[in-house]
């Protein structure tokens, strides 16, 4: 049974490695992730380390004796750790929808009643 799951995390491993190849190459990112996603490299980092993390937890299940079973996994828990906070890393701030820009507006600031100065 654990064969199984192992294929699971193997399949899943390539789906999000695929992801994390045309990011990287092309800039192309999940439509569902588009719009939060401003730095397509670095998220297709992440997914790339996120595919690592998840073969080796499909191996992991696979593995013959319990010593290279965990330590293999912990490396894994690792690795996934790691790629969610690189992926977090590649989106926009919280709390901002729009580009912030690069220029300030010159001239005074407006008061309560309006631009001017108050004798």
């Amino acid at each position: 049974m654990s064969i199984y799951l192992g294929a699971v995390f193997a399949l899943g491993a390539l789906v999000v490695a695929v992801g994390g190849i045309a990011a990287i190459t092309h800039g192309w990112v999940f439509p569902s992730r588009r719009a939060t996603v401003v730095r397509p490299r670095l998220y297709g980092l992440g997914a790339l380390v996120l595919a690592a993390g998840l073969f080796l937890m499909g191996a992991a299940l696979v593995a013959s004796t319990d010593v290279v079973e965990s330590s293999v996994r912990t490396v894994a828990v690792g690795l996934v750790l790691v790629s969610s906070k690189v992926i977090r890393a590649s989106g926009r701030p919280a709390g901002v929808d729009q580009q912030i820009p690069d220029e300030t507006s010159l001239g005074s600031p407006a008061g309560p009643d309006g631009p001017g100065d108050r004798q």
